[in-house]
């Protein structure tokens, strides 16, 4: 039933030979020019020996793929031979569909697209630190130094390792003089004198620690700071004890090794991890944002490039994009959130951003972003086999894939380590399919492996994908789907959810949702909701194995439905396959299409036909570019899953 969400066909499929001449002005002739591009004739080289004064033929490359990009017709393929090249492509030219221009790496040759600039001429300031200039600046909270390849720590309060989704946090033993502008946080671990912070920043996660934020630092001394912030809700959102916060912002506080500070005279003072001279080090300052910059362009092909401390930007006249084969790292990067919901205009779309209708990514590797790690904002756009992690690392309103569009189909995919949501979706429709999604909620509470709230999906389905490892800390917790803000007209059916607080919960009057053959399982509860009173009128949830409590709303149509924890192969260890003689075989209603080639007499209840071959979830590794920087996901591997990040 889905053979139309199938992969798009790969770009670059051969096309006959044309032979055309160089359009950028050059001192030879034409005869000269069809001669020297008579195997290639619609190929453009790059490399990093060449010179934009070339032909741009395989033995005379340009320089710089902006040269090549300038350069291009429809049809066109530029070739980039390996190394590192600093600058933000601007594509001023559009293919066709059924001739897209496209930017490759030359063989398997490794190609990186670098949105940083190397720092040089380091000098002592003593105690293991060296200063130099950094003369480019970003803004509050958006500078981002790296030595050989990883990011550092803005200088902070606690110190931290480089684990960005598991950052080292004080917490708040106390709160005082909370007002909606202004709070005071005690913690007796503040040993700074008087005024030490005043200036900087706080980032906390106040009251419920549904998003991080930031405010500033108007008085501070021995165990307490006091700062402004914009308050949210004040029953839910304001600081309270028991808050986790760091602090940043102040000169003072560059005090251990891998720890920077930009002043704004624009001297950059840099103690490196293994506290030496940077001039032993590949040192580096993110200087662009894009490393390709599409909104003008439509009809563009990405392929096999990796891209650093950059991403991709498209806009709505970004047509037909494709995106296939990267490997892309630090592709956002803030600090500083006053407010951290996007929709109270708090953050703004980070990560891969698209944004043209008919979009595509596929087989890439996304890692670190502070924001999202893709951005879906348009239609009929597929997201397909891609490993997305280490995303939201702000601790704001981002995912690990945004969705907003209409027809837009998010499929194979795995996520983890993800600071609040896995897959958000903000409006809309269309289908989240066979995606894992683990270790999400790494920073936030009241998150969801899957997420919406107050929207109508228009029948949005969300089908053969596993939410496991949600965030335990206290308050609303995490669950594995989450409809929250009275949501309406989704179909679920054959998910698996585990070590959340909540397999499934539904706030307020919740519509038309359909929900069958899950396998329901949870730290605390089942389905549960956090009103008392609340209309689920149309809802319907029916062959699902739920393994711990349920609280249903009023209205809902709810038939067999079992909870029995000793049917599983190995529940503990996420392997929800049938026992033989399991109460759930044979047991569940027919449901069509969703049981359809059931065996036995019945369909089985819960996600898994007993003695049927096993769906699987998440992105086919063997398709991915190399992430030799991927941690070794926490979930339990089991042996029935073979899509494992």
């Amino acid at each position: 039933m889905y053979k139309n969400l199938s992969p798009r066909t790969l770009p670059g499929t051969p096309r006959p030979l044309r032979l055309r001449a160089k359009r950028a002005a050059c001192p030879v002739s034409l005869a000269e020019v069809l001669e020297s591009r008579t195997l290639l004739s619609t190929a453009w080289f790059v490399a990093t020996s060449g010179s934009d004064q070339n032909l741009g033929t395989l033995s005379a490359p340009f320089r710089t793929i902006q040269h090549a990009a300038d350069s291009v017709a429809p049809g066109d393929t530029v070739l980039i031979r390996g190394g590192v090249y600093r600058e933000s492509v601007q594509v001023p030219t559009s293919g066709t569909t059924s001739e897209p221009i496209t930017f490759k790496a030359y063989g398997n040759e490794a190609v990186t697209i670098d949105g940083a600039d190397p720092i040089t001429g380091w000098n002592s300031a003593g105690g293991g630190v060296y200063s130099s200039a950094l003369p480019w600046d970003l803004g509050q909270g958006n500078n981002q130094i790296f030595v050989d390849g990883k990011m550092m720590n803005e200088a902070r309060w606690p110190n931290t390792g480089f684990d960005l989704t598991h950052p080292t946090l004080a917490t708040a033993s106390s709160v005082s003089g909370v007002t909606m502008t202004q709070a005071t946080v005690n913690d007796p671990a503040l040993t700074q004198p008087a005024n030490f912070w005043v200036g900087g920043n706080i980032r906390i996660g106040p009251g419920q620690d549904w998003v991080n934020q930031t405010g500033v630092v108007t008085a501070s001394g021995p165990g307490f700071v006091t700062f402004s912030y914009e308050a949210g809700d004040p029953k839910y959102q304001e600081p309270v004890a028991g808050n986790q916060f760091y602090l940043f912002g102040v000169p003072g506080a560059l005090d251990a090794p891998g720890e920077w500070f930009r002043n704004s005279g624009g001297q950059l003072s840099l103690e490196t991890p293994a506290d030496d001279n940077p001039a032993n080090h590949l040192v580096e300052a993110k200087a662009r944002l894009y490393g390709f910059d599409l909104s003008q362009a439509a009809y563009i092909h990405i392929q096999n490039l990796n891209l650093f401390a950059c991403t991709i930007n498209t806009s709505g006249l970004s047509t037909g994009v494709v995106i296939d084969h990267i490997a892309a790292q630090y592709l956002s990067h803030f600090s500083i959130a006053p407010v951290g919901w996007m929709s109270a205009g708090g953050i703004s779309p980070a990560g891969i951003l698209l944004r043209g209708n008919y979009d595509t990514i596929e087989n890439s590797v996304i890692a670190y972003s502070a924001g999202d790690g893709i951005f879906v904002g348009a239609s009929d756009i597929r997201v397909w086999n891609n490993l997305i992690h280490d995303v939201d690392y702000a601790g704001v309103d981002s995912a690990g894939i945004r969705v907003g569009g209409w027809d837009d189909h998010i499929i194979r995919n795995t996520v983890y380590n993800a600071g609040r949501t896995g897959l958000l979706f903000s409006g809309g429709d269309g289908s989240f399919i066979s995606n894992y999604v683990h270790d999400f909620g790494q920073q936030t509470q009241d998150v969801g492996g899957f997420y919406t709230f107050g929207l109508d999906g228009y029948g949005t389905q969300i089908d053969y994908n596993y939410f496991a490892n949600g965030g335990s800390g206290a308050g609303f917790g995490s669950v594995g789907i989450f409809f929250d803000g009275a949501s309406s007209d989704f179909l679920i059916h054959h998910n698996v959810t585990t070590h959340v607080t909540a397999a499934l919960r539904m706030n307020f009057d919740t519509h038309n949702i359909h929900i069958y053959n899950n396998t329901f399982d949870a730290t605390d509860n089942g389905v549960d909701k956090n009103y008392q009173q609340q209309d689920w009128t149309g809802t319907v949830i029916e062959n699902n194995i739920i393994t711990h409590q349920v609280t249903f709303g009023d209205n809902v149509v709810s038939p067999n439905n079992i909870s029995n924890h000793g049917q599983f192969v190995d529940g503990a260890h996420g392997n929800f396959l049938l026992l033989t003689g399991a109460p759930a075989i044979d047991a569940g209603l027919v449901i069509s299409p969703y049981t359809d080639g059931y065996l036995g007499a019945a369909p089985d209840i819960g996600a898994f036909e007993y003695g049927k071959t096993p769906w699987t979830s998440g992105a086919w590794r063997q398709f991915l570019p190399t992430d030799p920087s991927a941690p070794t996901p926490r979930i339990v591997r089991t042996p029935w899953r073979v899509a494992k990040a």
